[in-house]
């Protein structure tokens, strides 16, 4: 009897599958094949040295998905629409059509910046100047300048001659579309190797306003910019790539300035790691398994149960368990960013941070959290509700006096010196 429902059940997985295209019914299979995200032991770290004792999993905030989690995911069998309705619960993913530049910010305040031709020519440009050409092989820095008393930004060659000079306020322009540049302001502790599309410098006050400007041609400016995005290795399977590359669109779509009419962010950690040309190229050498990521999810984003684009948090990983927002951030939750149990998919990723424990002595502890002297301490248990509601409860003295604070696990995790949130106290 448990054979005939078995195979009868078989025979109907197969006619609803060969009713789907081949990608539905390869997406079908794989959601088949994939097991639950949770249920498995995650093991503790080994006990620190000092009083109190602080237990963790994971690295980053550890909202949304879980870029290791993701890998083990995909490593078991599940696709990528399954692994981002699991870390983003109640969205639908759809496709938009997103053709607004993509405007990088690479510095504010900058006292000067140079700019390498590194592939091919430069034509550089300012209001009401004569267009120049930088060489190939050259490097020139715009730089803070004065003329007769006119604050401005000057663009000097290599050999100190002086190219172009603009008022403050007035942007100068370095067109290189299609041409690798490299560009490092004085302020920014590394440069940006890019080949996509305008470089920007603007004088304000006395500092050197440096952005990189991504347009729209044959390819949209956000698959330009997703091409050059270095948030996880290109080796990874193809699915959890998937799903990194639609969670970072929906992350962009975020940034969108309607003054500006272009997404605004910055390459850091900020708000996503970009690191341009040295991504693309090192991804061509692996096959272009990246760029096939996000061209096989082109225009694909992540929406809410109103249709709007989500807020796409992600970090490395959580070990085990996502956090609610409340308990990261505090005074409200989102539908979308909750607690999850993915302990099983990432026991099958190769996260480094799985478990790991610090410790502290009670006066070191209480210090930390402003208290003068600490009689009770906790947090609950990770996906409880009294972690919600209460995050880090303390009591202690202050100044004589017998007090109780509440503090967010992003709180906690900044005065603790912690990987991430997700840590419980003992």
């Amino acid at each position: 009897m448990r054979r005939a429902v078995a195979f009868g059940l078989a025979v109907l997985t197969l006619l609803a599958v060969s009713s789907l295209t081949a990608g539905e019914a390869s997406a079908a299979i794989s959601a088949a094949s994939c097991p639950s995200p949770g249920g498995a032991r995650i093991a503790e770290a080994s006990a620190p040295a000092g009083q109190i004792k602080v237990y963790g999993h994971g690295w980053g905030h550890g909202m949304g998905m879980s870029q290791y989690g993701a890998q083990g995911a995909a490593r078991l069998g599940c696709s990528y629409r399954t692994i981002l309705h699991t870390y983003y619960r109640g969205t639908s993913i759809r496709t938009r059509s997103l053709t607004a530049p993509v405007q990088l910010t690479l510095a504010r305040h900058a006292q000067s910046s140079t700019l390498k031709a590194e592939t091919g020519s430069v034509r550089w440009t300012g209001f009401g100047q004569t267009a120049v050409t930088q060489p190939t092989g050259s490097t020139w820095t715009v730089q803070l300048m004065a003329d007769r008393g006119t604050a401005g930004a000057a663009l000097v060659d290599g050999n100190g001659k002086l190219r172009l000079f603009v008022h403050k306020g007035v942007p100068i322009t370095a067109w290189h579309s299609g041409k690798v540049v490299v560009v490092k302001p004085s302020s920014a502790s590394r440069s940006l190797r890019t080949r996509y599309d305008r470089a920007r410098f603007v004088r304000t006050a006395n500092r050197l306003g440096v952005t990189e400007v991504i347009g729209s041609g044959k390819r949209t400016a956000v698959q330009k910019y997703l091409a050059g995005l270095a948030e996880v290795p290109i080796s990874w399977p193809a699915e959890a790539l998937k799903a990194q590359a639609v969670a970072a669109r929906t992350y962009l779509t975020s940034k969108y300035n309607s003054s500006l009419k272009a997404y605004t962010l910055s390459t850091t950690t900020a708000d996503q790691v970009y690191t341009g040309y040295r991504h693309e190229a090192a991804d061509a050498r692996l096959g272009l398994r990246w760029q096939r990521a996000v061209d096989a999810t082109n225009g694909k984003i992540i929406l809410d149960s109103t249709g709007h684009p989500i807020e796409a948090m992600y970090s490395s990983s959580m070990g085990g368990y996502t956090e609610n927002r409340q308990f990261v951030y505090g005074r409200y939750g989102i539908s979308y960013l909750k607690a999850v149990d993915d302990s099983r998919w990432d026991a099958a990723s190769d996260n480094p941070y799985r478990s790991w424990s610090k410790g502290f002595s009670k006066t070191s502890f209480a210090k930390r959290f402003g208290f003068d002297s600490i009689s009770s301490y906790g947090v609950g248990k990770r996906g409880s509700l009294s972690r919600v509601q209460y995050g880090v409860r303390i009591s202690g003295t202050i100044k004589g006096r017998t007090i109780t604070k509440e503090f967010t696990g992003s709180s906690a995790k900044y005065r603790l010196g912690l990987r991430s949130t997700g840590f419980i106290l003992r």
